[in-house]
């Protein structure tokens, strides 16, 4: 009898080939808007100086002999509270000993906790910051919708954008200089004829985010892309996007966080978690878990998502169809 493929092999895993559908973590977006602010208590108080105080000049004209005219700022106080968030999975001795070579079975699972934890954190910025009716520098001190939407031919998204750079820069002193987009919103940009009518003269020819950034005159485009499933565990998956799809953002964000600097918001990491080491707030540890025969890898953060100026930003609510 001839020999048959099966008597010269035997199935196993591949060690160099395995299939996850872990997500980019450049795709979580939280801590790319807000600067992260590392904070030793779970809460506290922040300093909040009067915008009107440093946006009037009381300075005038000193005759000889005079006293200079005096002015005062006023100070109020904001509040954090960091709530925590963890999640952990256990990898049973027996599964670790027998596990295939290209599964990695303890680097996987750490890469797994580590992305549920960064989820849950765009799904806590994404209803804080991310959301009608919380942002007031726009033109009208509320949310806009553009009269011809954006996906639509005659959409003119780059006059859109600038008019409320201008609305927030004149109720603040500061140009909002990122742009965070629903997936839906960066797909019909990238097919406006608005955008496409300057980008024929870009030599570089591809649309990219930095190329829309150059066009839109702000110093970042982000996308906000990353899904998720809804669906309860072990029942129907619901897959979605974390972030409106139609919806976009246009804000005021330093280049680091500092005393007297104002932001439309904040991410406040609290640092006082042990482990092994510190990402924005974020530990992984991992240890013992004798009585089950297990190692136990365990993510844990805890931040608070603050909109710490929402005359720094300007909501565009539905901005393609």
């Amino acid at each position: 009898m001839p020999l048959v493929t099966s008597d010269v092999h035997v199935d196993q895993a591949l060690s160099a080939v395995s299939i996850s559908y872990a997500q980019d973590q450049s795709r979580f977006i939280a801590s790319q808007v807000f600067p992260s602010v590392n904070v030793s208590h779970l809460s506290n108080k922040y300093h909040i100086f009067s915008k009107d105080a440093y946006l009037r000049s009381e300075a005038g004209l000193r005759a000889p002999g005079s006293r200079s005219r005096t002015a005062n700022f006023q100070l109020s106080t904001g509040t954090y509270s960091c709530e925590e968030y963890s999640i952990a999975m256990n990898v049973d001795d027996l599964v670790a000993a027998n596990a295939d070579a290209g599964l990695d079975i303890l680097t996987s699972t750490t890469k797994y906790v580590t992305e549920q934890l960064l989820l849950k954190r765009d799904q806590v910025f994404a209803a804080t910051a991310f959301a009608d009716g919380v942002w007031t520098g726009s033109t009208t001190g509320g949310d806009i919708t553009p009269g011809t939407l954006w996906s639509a031919s005659g959409g003119t998204p780059i006059k859109d954008i600038q008019t409320q750079q201008d609305a927030v820069e004149a109720k603040t002193g500061r140009k909002p200089g990122v742009l965070v987009l629903g997936s839906d919103v960066y797909t019909a940009l990238r097919d406006s004829d608005d955008i496409l009518d300057r980008v024929k003269y870009s030599e570089r020819g591809v649309l990219t985010t930095d190329l829309m950034a150059s066009i839109f005159g702000v110093d970042r485009v982000i996308v906000a892309a990353p899904i998720v499933n809804s669906g309860a565990e072990s029942g129907t998956a619901s897959y979605g996007r974390v972030f409106d799809a139609d919806d976009a953002l246009l804000c005021y964000v330093p280049d680091a966080p500092g005393l007297m600097t104002p932001s439309a918001g904040y991410m406040f990491s609290f640092t006082g978690i042990s482990g092994a080491y510190e990402f924005e707030g974020l530990r992984t540890r991992r240890y013992r878990e004798e009585a089950e025969h297990s190692e136990r890898i365990e993510a844990l953060s805890a931040f608070d998502f603050k909109v710490t100026g929402a005359d720094l930003g300007a909501w565009f609510d539905g901005a393609v169809a």
